[in-house]
């Protein structure tokens, strides 16, 4: 089953696309769960215990490689498919949109189609890993270098993971009902 999950992401997506998609989810999953475990104050304090402290550094080493992975990624989908793939809805094109909701409400599933609804959620969940991982990533600069705002950006950052939290759950859950719609029913494409 996941030898042929894995070809049909590949009818989508390049191999290296594959590898980048399912580490940066693995990863994003990891930093979910390690988040319950850190605490801002064991940044520069062990004093609360061995454990917080490694599982907070744990966390920001990994939000770190996330905030890399994040930027190539993103210019990785932009040269292969361009801007207006994932964001043509910037640019006031919402036709691909309007075009997949009818599809949608013919009972049929869209494919995957430039400034359409599948582009335009990957674009958006770019954007947001981004915004979460920099916001981690700035929010602990600051708190090293003694300012107080570091403190608020942190919180900032956890408010926004939860966009990240639905935001794979959704694609994850949408993602795999594709996958078993087109394995195991006789769905009708556009």
């Amino acid at each position: 089953m996941l030898r042929t999950f894995w070809h049909y992401l590949g009818e989508t997506q390049p191999r290296l696309l594959r590898v980048v998609h399912i580490l940066i989810a693995a990863l994003v999953i990891g930093q979910i769960i390690n988040s319950n475990a850190t605490q801002v104050e064991a940044i520069t304090d062990i004093s609360a215990g061995v454990l917080v402290f490694l599982c907070t550094w744990l966390h920001i080493i990994a939000g770190s490689v996330l905030v890399i992975l994040g930027f190539a990624l993103l210019f990785y989908v932009l040269v292969l498919r361009g801007f207006r793939y994932y964001f043509a809805w910037l640019m006031g094109d919402f036709s691909a949109i309007f075009a997949d909701l009818r599809t949608l409400a013919r009972f049929r599933l869209p494919e995957a189609s430039a400034g359409g609804i599948a582009a335009t959620v990957q674009g958006l969940g770019v954007g947001a890993l981004l915004l979460v991982a920099l916001s981690g990533a700035i929010g602990v600069a600051l708190y090293l270098m003694g300012y107080a705002v570091g403190f608020n950006v942190i919180h900032w950052h956890k408010f926004l993971t939860g966009l990240i939290e639905v935001y794979i759950f959704a694609h994850s859950a949408m993602g795999l009902l594709h996958f078993a719609l087109r394995q195991f029913l006789p769905v009708k494409r556009e």
